[in-house]
């Protein structure tokens, strides 16, 4: 037991952000903090694993990637796409030539980043790799993204729901223990996994909303006409250090390029958040 300015002055790093990846956030008041446990979903294919490994990219955090949901072929085109501005099918075709000597380049040199690519990380793979990473490098990791959440494994013998709270327990205890700020992916039920509406807190699988300090849940936009660029909404349902809305109804915009796997700020920022009027 210890006076909160004694316990703040022995803890520096908890609660620092990283490093701004998108303005549009950082206006709308979202941070991705050291020390605590955000959460990201959406449905299948709207870029919630192209938005995480933008944030392992940008962020400049050191840190470990658990790649469950996406093999190493997958993420290599990724990265090596986003690091070069070249196409992922062109990445691709480099991959199936056995002739990628010019992507290799860049993603040998991303190493800021670790990743394992266990398909159901356990807890104690988790903490393995975390310990080990210190091990390594003399210092806990900074950044910890588990890709997703339904993908790792209770040690404790849970199942269901009850599994997926277990795990976020564990993370939480994890991020307050190492500093580390952890993101972790996560799927939306129902009519929501359809990926075009922005969806509420409860939208969550599991309704595992309580120990995540930030939760965003993704959508795809598109022009009026249908035929514009795409964007990635996200939906901000909760927010402790900021605006959010449990409805939805705080959304914000990112342009959205997957082909290159380029998610950025849209050029007019003070234009790039709204909030739908209930119905």
């Amino acid at each position: 037991m210890q006076l909160i300015s004694r316990a703040r002055a022995r803890d520096r790093s908890s609660g620092r952000p990283l490093k701004t990846v998108f303005q549009t956030w950082k206006d709308a008041g979202v941070h991705l903090r050291r020390g605590q446990v955000h959460l990201i979903a959406s449905g299948p294919g709207v870029g919630k694993s192209a938005l995480a490994l933008t944030i392992a990219v940008r962020s400049e955090a050191r840190g470990i990637y658990f790649s469950a949901d996406s093999d190493v072929a997958t993420q290599y085109a990724r990265l090596a796409a986003m690091l070069t501005g070249e196409p992922v099918s062109r990445v691709n075709e480099a991959i199936e030539r056995k002739n990628t000597a010019e992507f290799d380049k860049h993603v040998d040199g991303f190493t800021r980043i670790r990743f394992e690519f266990d398909a159901a990380p356990s807890l104690t793979t988790i903490e393995e790799n975390v310990w080990c990473y210190a091990d390594i490098h003399g210092r806990w990791p900074e950044l910890v993204i588990l890709d997703n959440l339904g993908n790792g494994i209770d040690d404790s013998g849970g199942d269901g729901f009850v599994a997926l709270e277990n795990i976020l327990a564990f993370l939480h205890e994890l991020a307050r223990k190492t500093k580390a700020c952890v993101v972790v992916l996560h799927h939306l039920v129902g009519m929501w996994e359809d990926g075009v509406t922005p969806a509420p807190l409860s939208g969550l699988r599991g309704k595992v909303s309580k120990i995540s300090v930030l939760v965003i849940n993704l959508y795809r936009e598109a022009d009026d006409d249908g035929f514009g660029p795409e964007r990635l909404g996200c939906a901000i349902v909760k927010n402790r250090g900021g605006k959010a809305s449990a409805a939805g109804r705080y959304c914000v915009s990112l342009n959205l390029d997957l082909e290159r796997m380029d998610i950025s700020d849209i050029e007019e920022p003070e234009s790039n958040f709204w909030e739908k009027e209930a119905v």
